[in-house]
C-alpha cells in the first residue's frame, strides 16, 4: 500500500476482532474483552488499574451510551471476619457537573465474589471458581446461576477453548441470560454487569489507566509550547503483548519518526513552523528520507495537517456528547510517562472509535495509537536540553528490503535496495495525483546492496511521488511500495 500523500505522526495497525451474537449483550462483551486484552502496561495485572466505567444499553444490535462512572477505592475493612474493599462510585454524564455517589464493599476472598451496598446488604454473591450451576445472588436476587466461558482469542483456526484463570467468565441467571456478571479471575475484577436493562463495563487499557491517573491526581497541562530552532523529539512505535507464561509485557520495535524544528516561515500570510521529519521501519528495513512538515500557528492554536490543537489548559474531561450520529464518548486526562529516564507529560484522549489520541504539551506533534501498537517519546531536545535516548536504525540482511530512496539531484531519484538473491527488477515512479508513471527503470540485482538511478524530466520540486518496485527470479517474486519527496 502506498504511503499517505502527506506526512503525519501516526501509524495504524489492523487487528481482527471476533464477536458473536448468540445473546443480546454478547456482542458488547466480546468487543470490550477482545479490545482490552490486546494491549497493556508492564504486567497483565495492570489491565485492571482503570477506574472508569461506561454505562449503556444494547437493544436491536444498537449500542447507546447513557452515562459514565468512576470508582474511588477508600479503605479495607473487616465484615463478618472477611476483608472487604470499601469504595465509592460516582455516576454522571459530564464529569464537570453533578455526580451521584454511592458506597459499596467488595471482596474476592476464598474464590467468592461478594458485593455489598452501603447497608451491608448483598448485591452480588457467587463462587467465581465454580464451573457448574450454582445458587447465588445477582442484583440482590438469589437465583440459579449458569456459567459461560468467553473466548477472547482472535486467531484462526481455533481449537476448543481450555479455560484458565485469565478466561473471562459470564455468570447469568438461568431463567434470564440478560442478567449477568462477567468476572476475570486472575485480575479479580468485575468487568461487566447487566441488570437486563443496561450494562456497566470497566474500560481497560493503557489510555484509560492514564486518564485514571490524571483525575486521581488532578493533573493539568498547557499546550502553549516553547521551543527553539534545533529542538526535536523522537516518536517511537513498538508492538506490545503479554507472555502467556510470565504475564509480563513483551515488545517488538516497529518504527520511529524524528521531528526536528528547523525555522519559521510564512504560509498564506500566516506564521508556520518548518520541521524536518525522518523515520525508519524496523519491520521492513525502510528508511524515510528527511522531508519538510509545516505546522501552521495562530494565536488560538496550531494545525498539523487537518488536526487543530488549541492553546489551552487541559484537564480531566469525561462526558457523553451528542453528535449527528447519536451519543458518543469523550474522555481526556493528563498524565506522565517515563522512558529511558526521561519523564514527560502527555494529554490522553479516548473517543468512541478504536483509536487512542495523544497531545504533547511541550512539542507541536500529536499522534495516534491503534491495536497493539504503543507510541512513546524516547528522546527530547527542548530549549537545547537533551533527555532520553534516541533509537537508531538497523539493517535487515535476511530478506529483501529498501534501504533508502533519495532525491539526489534534479531529474534523478536514487533507489537503494538490499537483495538476498539475484533478480530482475522494475522500478516505477508514480504521480499520486494522476496515478501516471512518470519515470521507470528495468534492471537486474546482485546479492547485497544495489543502487538504481531513475531519471525523468517530469519531476517537480517539493512534490511527493509513489515508488513501486517489483522483482522476480526463478525462485520467487515480490514487490515494495514507498514514496519520495523531490528536493530539486
Amino acid at each position: 500500500m502506498n504511503k499517505a500523500k502527506q506526512t503525519f505522526a501516526y501509524i495504524q495497525v489492523t487487528s481482527h476482532i471476533t464477536t458473536t451474537d448468540t445473546m443480546k449483550y454478547t456482542l458488547t462483551i466480546l468487543t470490550l474483552l477482545c479490545g482490552y486484552f490486546a494491549f497493556g502496561q508492564n504486567s497483565r495485572s495492570e489491565l485492571s488499574n482503570s477506574k472508569i466505567y461506561i454505562r449503556a444499553t444494547y437493544f436491536d444490535k444498537k449500542n447507546e451510551y447513557i452515562g459514565l462512572q468512576t470508582r474511588t477505592d477508600l479503605a479495607d475493612t473487616i465484615i463478618d471476619n472477611v476483608k472487604y474493599r470499601k469504595f465509592q462510585t460516582s455516576d454522571f454524564t459530564d464529569y464537570s457537573e453533578k455526580q451521584e455517589t454511592k458506597i459499596f464493599y467488595e471482596t474476592f476472598t476464598n474464590s467468592v465474589y461478594c458485593l455489598l451496598d452501603n447497608s451491608k446488604k448483598v448485591v452480588h454473591k457467587i463462587n467465581y471458581q465454580n464451573s457448574k450451576e450454582q445458587t447465588g445472588t445477582i442484583f440482590s436476587k438469589q437465583t440459579q446461576i449458569t456459567l459461560e466461558f468467553i473466548d477472547t482469542r482472535n486467531s484462526f483456526p481455533r481449537d476448543s477453548l481450555v479455560p484458565t484463570k485469565k478466561t473471562p467468565r459470564k455468570y447469568f441467571q438461568k431463567d434470564n441470560s440478560e442478567i449477568y456478571l462477567v468476572i476475570v479471575p486472575d485480575l479479580q475484577s468485575l468487568v461487566v454487569s447487566s441488570n437486563g436493562h443496561f450494562y456497566t463495563k470497566q474500560l481497560m487499557g493503557d489510555n484509560y489507566n492514564d486518564i485514571t491517573n490524571g483525575f486521581k491526581n488532578n493533573f493539568t497541562a498547557s499546550t502553549k509550547f516553547d521551543i527553539q530552532k534545533g529542538d526535536e523529539i523522537q516518536l517511537f512505535y513498538r508492538r506490545k503483548w503479554y507472555d502467556d507464561t510470565t504475564n509480563v509485557a513483551e515488545y517488538q520495535d516497529k518504527q520511529f519518526k524524528n521531528f526536528k524544528y528547523l525555522t519559521d516561515t510564512i504560509v498564506n500570510n500566516t506564521k508556520a513552523l518548518k520541521f524536518e521529519v525522518e523515520g525508519y521501519n524496523y519491520l521492513s528495513g525502510s528508511y524515510d528520507s528527511p522531508q519538510e512538515l509545516l505546522v501552521i500557528v495562530s494565536d488560538s492554536g496550531y494545525y498539523v495537517g487537518n488536526q487543530f490543537v488549541p492553546f489551552q489548559e487541559y484537564k480531566t474531561e469525561m462526558k457523553i456528547v451528542e453528535t449527528k450520529n447519536g451519543k458518543d464518548l469523550f474522555l481526556q486526562g493528563v498524565t506522565f510517562d517515563t522512558i529511558h529516564g526521561n519523564t514527560y507529560p502527555k494529554i490522553v484522549q479516548a473517543k468512541s472509535d478504536p483509536y487512542r489520541y495523544y497531545i504533547l504539551p511541550f512539542f507541536p506533534m500529536p499522534f495516534i495509537e491503534f491495536g497493539n501498537v504503543q507510541g512513546i517519546i524516547t528522546y527530547t531536545k527542548i530549549k537545547g536540553i537533551e533527555k532520553g535516548k534516541k533509537q537508531e536504525r538497523g539493517y535487515i540482511t535476511d530478506k529483501n528490503n529498501i534501504r533508502d530512496i533519495i532525491s539526489k539531484k534534479k531529474n534523478e531519484i536514487e533507489v537503494i535496495i538490499f537483495f538476498i538473491d539475484e533478480a530482475e527488477v522494475e522500478i516505477e515512479i508514480q504521480d499520486f495525483e494522476t496515478d501516471k508513471v512518470i519515470g521507470s527503470l528495468k534492471s537486474k540485482s546482485k546479492i547485497g546492496l544495489n543502487s538504481y538511478l531513475v531519471r525523468s524530466k517530469n519531476f517537480k520540486k517539493n512534490k511527493q511521488y509513489g515508488v513501486q518496485i517489483n522483482y522476480k527470479n526463478k525462485n520467487n517474486s515480490g514487490s515494495f511500495s514507498n514514496s519520495v519527496t523531490t528536493k530539486y
